[in-house]
């Protein structure tokens, strides 16, 4: 098997595990508050990817701490409202809405004059959120788990933007040990001021959070970053795009979502509308709306196809 073959497969390994993580997270919110299960998914993930970030940390300017500390501020709103969302709502909406986060790219670049959106991205996005409409509206009412998680997927759009627009020359490992950090300790913070801080109350309940800390954060980013040195931009925008599929797939058979005809429609909708406005030469395809995004910045230093 080819180099670029075994990374492939890692990474769709990986899309699956993003996909399992919204499963994963819904039940482990029956235990923990949002606050303390961000804290305890992303603190051990920094500590996880210390040893490999430490000699990239010593060399660190004060303007790359400050854009790694900007960018982990913007991931850990996402987060939030996203964790918060699947209080509120089935894993599968969670991962379908989340998936619009590459949509809303073109649109904040352009907020920021980095360019306008082409025709492609247009379309694509009034395909997406014709599904959105379709998959989460009910007597004409969004509801509020699903529009926390339309938050998330605007929160994700915004950091894969503060990435691309970063002038840090801090190295790819350091940033994400940075953004880590931030997301865990502002997540920490927030638990403790509001007295929502608690620890898993069962092993299973803290396997559950460790598996989605190393292998849905660290071990993810890290393959992410070596995929997308190796692959094609398309190839990783084809396989990323998959991971609302799993996360429907593993939601109908570990949560026991269920889809009517519409929401199926609404569904496959935002897909289409993802599939339509990514499949071209444009670098956000390339990043990731999760933690991993942080992969784009190791992506645009060896990937010459990478322009945001």
């Amino acid at each position: 098997m080819s180099n670029g073959n075994r990374w492939l497969l890692a990474l769709v390994a990986v899309t699956a595990i993003w996909g399992w993580s919204f499963v994963a997270k819904h039940q482990g919110l029956g235990s923990i508050s949002p606050s303390a299960l961000n804290a305890c998914i992303f603190l051990p993930a920094a500590l996880a990817l210390f040893p490999f970030a430490a000699r990239s940390l010593r060399q660190l300017q004060r303007r790359d701490l400050v854009a790694g500390l900007f960018a982990g501020t913007v991931l850990f709103i996402a987060f939030t409202f996203q964790t918060t969302g699947l209080a509120y709502t089935t894993p599968s909406n969670a991962g379908f809405i989340t998936g619009l986060c590459s949509v809303f790219v073109p649109f904040i670049l352009y907020l920021t004059g980095r360019g306008r959106p082409t025709s492609r991205q247009v379309l694509g996005t009034g395909i997406a959120l014709v599904g959105l409409g379709l998959l989460s509206l009910e007597n004409f009412t969004l509801h509020i788990g699903d529009l926390l998680i339309l938050g998330c997927a605007i929160g994700f759009a915004a950091h894969v933007v503060v990435l691309s627009l970063s002038s840090s020359t801090a190295s790819s490992q350091a940033s994400a040990f940075l953004q880590l950090t931030t997301v865990g300790a502002l997540s920490l913070a927030w638990s403790l001021m509001f007295n929502e801080f608690s620890l898993p109350d069962s092993l299973a309940s803290v396997a559950n959070l460790l598996s989605i800390s190393l292998l849905g954060t660290a071990l993810a980013y890290f393959v992410q970053t070596r995929a997308q040195a190796v692959l094609s931009a398309q190839k990783v925008a084809l396989v990323l795009i998959c991971e609302p599929m799993f996360s429907g797939l593993f939601g109908y058979f570990l949560a026991g979502d269920r889809f009517t005809v519409m929401k199926a429609i609404g569904a496959a909708m935002i897909l289409v509308g993802v599939v339509v406005g990514e499949l071209r030469g444009r670098a956000q395809r390339q990043g990731d709306c999760r933690l991993a995004t942080v992969g784009a910045k190791l992506a645009r230093e060896t990937d010459n196809g990478i322009s945001q």
